[in-house]
């Protein structure tokens, strides 16, 4: 448990320094602590610990600082996570509007969202660097 709040503290931490004027941010992805882990499903639960941890230390965030959030504190668990941003692909007004995930071996981890077959990856960062 000590190191789920480590990890969130240091998420906490990655955010708050990355934010930028204007809304933009600066993205020096911490690295993948430990040995890497490679399970999907850990990953996935560990999402629901980190979300925990979040909604304590920062409160509720927007999906992108969600995403942030959650790809930092998973790295910081040895999950080899990934950022994206995406564009939706049929707007259904226009003009098309973004959304933000994590993922970790391909696995969609921080929404239910079909974001693979209703938004176009137009950002991706923090890449995995084994599979989950």
């Amino acid at each position: 448990m000590w190191k789920l709040w480590k990890s969130a503290r240091a998420a906490r931490e990655f955010l708050e320094s990355s934010r930028r004027e204007g809304g933009t941010y600066a993205l020096d992805w911490p690295p993948v602590r430990g040995r890497a882990r490679n399970s999907s499903s850990g990953a996935a639960r560990a999402v629901a610990r980190l979300r925990v941890a979040e909604r304590l230390s920062v409160g509720f965030l927007d999906p992108v600082e969600d995403a942030l959030f959650i790809t930092a504190g998973l790295r910081g668990l040895g999950y080899p996570a990934s950022f994206h941003l995406g564009r939706e692909t049929a707007p259904l007004v226009a003009p098309g509007g973004f959304y933000a995930w994590a993922q970790c071996g391909g696995a969609v981890l921080t929404t239910s969202l079909p974001v693979r077959e209703e938004y176009t990856e137009v950002l991706r960062t923090a890449e995995e660097e084994t599979a989950c």
